[in-house]
C-alpha cells in the first residue's frame, strides 16, 4: 500500500504552538530563503469569510513567528524530517476582496531592532571589519558569524547618520563580501568560496521530476577584464594593474577602475571583486521542482543535460511554497564562477 506523502508548516505565535488553530483557514505559505542582500520572508495566507482575522484575531505587528517545515512518508524510508526556518517578525498585514483573505508577511530583520530604522553616529579607528561588524551586531542582540579568512583593517572608518544595516552592508561590499542577517545571526561570507563546495545534487533534466525551468545567457555589462588605474598624490607615481581571469566571459571589454591600491595584493583582490560583481550576472537560471529540503541558498547544484547551461550553479534564492497538497520549492541560481 502506498503511503501519501505529506507536508505542512509548524507556526509557533510568541511560543505558543498555533498550527491546528491555522488549519482551518490557512490557504497557502511561502517562505523565501536569499543568499545575501535581502531579508528572508514568511508570507501566510488565511481564508477570512468571517472577518475574524481583520477583527478580534488581527496578529500584533512585531510579533514573532517560528516556523519548521515538517514532512512525512517523504522519502523510501518513510521517515519523518523536518527544516526549521528560524523566527521571524511580522512585518506587514494585508486584507484583500474578493476573496475574503488576509496575508501575513514576517521578515528575518526585525523591524524592533536598532539595525533598521535609527540612524548611528559612531566611529572607529584601527579596527578591522570583524570588529566592527561585531559591535554592531552584539549591540542589537545578535551574533556574528564571520566565516571569511580576509579581514579588511581601517585606519578610521565613521557611521554618520547611518543605520546599522545598510552601513555594514556597504563596507562588505566594498570588500567584495556577502552579509545575510537571519534567525538572530548575521553572518559574513564569501561567495567565492561557497562556489567552491561541491554540488549537493545533480538535476539531470530526462530523469529529474522538474516542474519549469527557463535560462539566460548574456554578454550586457559583462568584461573580460578589469584595469585599476591610480595616481599618487604625493609621490605623483601612476600605477596600473590589470586582471584577466582564467574563464572570461565571451566578451574583449575591460572594466576600468580609479581606485586606490597600496599593493599587487590588493589590486587583485578590488579586481577580481569588481568583475565578480559583474559578470556574476552573465547566466542566470531558474527552475521549479517537487520541494527538495536539502535545497537551500548558498548551496551548489549541478545541471545535467541542459545544453550550454550544463554546469554548476550557485542556489541565489529559494522559495518554497504549499498551496492545498501541493509542495514545491523555486529556485534562482547563477552560474559558478571559474579563475577569480
Amino acid at each position: 500500500m502506498t503511503i501519501a506523502r505529506q507536508a505542512w508548516l509548524e507556526i509557533k505565535y510568541e511560543s505558543t504552538d498555533i498550527t491546528e488553530d491555522l488549519q482551518p483557514y490557512l490557504k497557502g505559505w511561502t517562505y523565501t530563503d536569499n543568499l545575501s542582500g535581502q531579508s528572508d520572508d514568511l508570507q501566510i495566507t488565511l481564508a477570512d469569510k468571517q472577518q475574524l482575522w481583520i477583527g478580534d484575531w488581527f496578529p500584533d505587528k512585531g510579533a514573532k513567528l517560528t516556523a519548521t517545515i515538517k514532512r512525512n512518508n517523504w522519502n523510501d524510508d518513510d521517515k519523518a524530517d523536518e527544516l526549521p526556518l528560524g523566527t521571524f517578525e511580522i512585518d506587514e498585514i494585508s486584507s484583500s476582496y474578493p476573496p475574503s483573505e488576509v496575508t501575513i508577511k514576517a521578515l528575518s530583520v526585525f523591524q524592533s531592532l536598532a539595525l533598521k530604522g535609527e540612524d548611528k553616529n559612531r566611529a572607529w579607528e584601527k579596527s578591522k571589519l570583524s570588529v566592527v561588524a561585531n559591535d554592531i551586531a552584539t549591540g542589537v542582540g545578535l551574533t556574528l558569524y564571520y566565516e571569511v579568512e580576509n579581514d579588511p583593517e581601517y585606519d578610521r572608518i565613521e557611521q554618520t547618520e547611518q543605520q546599522d544595516l545598510p552601513f555594514l552592508q556597504k563596507l562588505c561590499q566594498d570588500a567584495g563580501l556577502a552579509l545575510k542577517v537571519s534567525d538572530s545571526k548575521v553572518i559574513i561570507f564569501d561567495e567565492a568560496k561557497y562556489e567552491q563546495v561541491d554540488p549537493v545534487l545533480t538535476i539531470n533534466r530526462l530523469t529529474f521530476p522538474i516542474k519549469k525551468f527557463s535560462g539566460r545567457s548574456t554578454i550586457n555589462d559583462t568584461y573580460g577584464a578589469c584595469r585599476i588605474k591610480y595616481r599618487s598624490p604625493k609621490g605623483r607615481k601612476n600605477y596600473d594593474y590589470t586582471f584577466t581571469p582564467s574563464n572570461p566571459p565571451e566578451t574583449t571589454r575591460v572594466l576600468v577602475l580609479r581606485e586606490q591600491f597600496d599593493s599587487p595584493a590588493e589590486a587583485e583582490r578590488k579586481a577580481k571583486k569588481a568583475l565578480r560583481e559583474k559578470n556574476s550576472k552573465a547566466w542566470q537560471f531558474s527552475l521549479t521542482i517537487t520541494a527538495d529540503i536539502r535545497l537551500l541558498a548558498s548551496m551548489v547544484v549541478t545541471l545535467k543535460n541542459f545544453g550550454k547551461f550544463d554546469g554548476n550553479w550557485l542556489i541565489t534564492q529559494a522559495t518554497r511554497g504549499q498551496s492545498g497538497s501541493g509542495y514545491e520549492v523555486s529556485l534562482q541560481l547563477r552560474r559558478c564562477l571559474e579563475g577569480y
